[in-house]
């Protein structure tokens, strides 16, 4: 069994600060990094207890620099700097049998802690007029090569969001809204135990399917934003605040203008 991890930082245990934990060089990034490891280690060990054989890890964070790769389990490799395409077998593609998410969180203006789609300058995200955000279109681009979202740790709103568009998927909740939070040393249990379940009954979970062609919008929070993302290629202007962008290649759109983005 292959698996691909995509490791956030806003949803694992005890973060609830974007300025003083999850952002780097803050006075708590440190420690998010520690959380980061407990978590993602439990998720492997979990993993691997359910039959993973070869496990790979995408940090996704920031500058994807935020896996301690002196700390992190030995059955996992993990893909650091956030390389917009890493070619396969290490790349997401039809040889991996699930995707799961640790330290997720929900998308921008939909409660949860640390809510957000990618950018803190994005307000809405919509593939083929389907309103989401990292999780869903994560989802839709693992789908494309039929793998399906089966795993993903966070909060419990980041949870239900999942559940609400994708239906029946294994979540674990290491923390809540409204600002409780488990400590590390009850979270790594229910992380391991629920990716094991996740991975033992991995007929139930169907990828997330989008059909082709596929169109990506964007609302920016303000006007600069969009206009510097319609600058891209051929990405175009939507109104004073959006941008649109039409692709039959989910993978490529996304990365394309993604990378590119975020460089300007």
């Amino acid at each position: 069994m292959k698996i691909f991890i995509l490791a956030d930082a806003e949803g694992v245990s005890g973060v609830v600060s974007m300025e003083h934990q999850s952002k780097p060089g803050s006075i708590g990034y440190a420690e998010t990094r520690s959380l980061l490891m407990s978590d993602l280690n439990a998720a492997v060990e979990g993993a691997q207890s359910a039959g993973a054989k070869e496990i790979v890890v995408y940090d996704m964070h920031y500058f994807g620099l935020n896996v301690i790769t002196g700390d992190l389990h030995p059955a996992a490799s993990v893909v650091l700097g956030k390389p917009p395409k890493v070619k396969p077998p290490v790349g997401m593609d039809e040889s991996f049998d699930a995707l799961m998410l640790v330290g997720n969180h929900t998308m921008a203006e939909a409660g949860g802690i640390l809510p957000h789609t990618y950018t803190l300058d994005m307000r809405a995200l919509r593939l083929n007029g389907v309103l989401m955000g990292e999780i869903g279109l994560e989802a839709a681009i693992a789908g494309v090569h039929g793998v399906p979202l089966a795993f993903l740790s966070g909060d419990d709103a980041s949870i239900g969001e999942a559940k609400s568009l994708l239906g029946d998927v294994e979540g674990a909740c290491v923390k809540y809204a409204d600002g409780l939070c488990l400590p590390p040393s009850k979270t790594r249990g229910i992380i391991r135990e629920s990716a094991s379940s996740a991975l033992r009954r991995l007929g139930d979970f169907k990828p997330y399917r989008v059909d082709p062609p596929f169109r990506i919008e964007i609302e920016f929070y303000d006007e600069s934003s969009a206009a510097k993302a319609a600058s891209v290629e051929n990405v175009r202007k939507k109104g004073n605040r959006g941008v649109a962008m039409e692709g039959e290649d989910l993978p490529l759109l996304w990365e394309s203008f993604f990378s590119k983005y975020t460089a300007l």
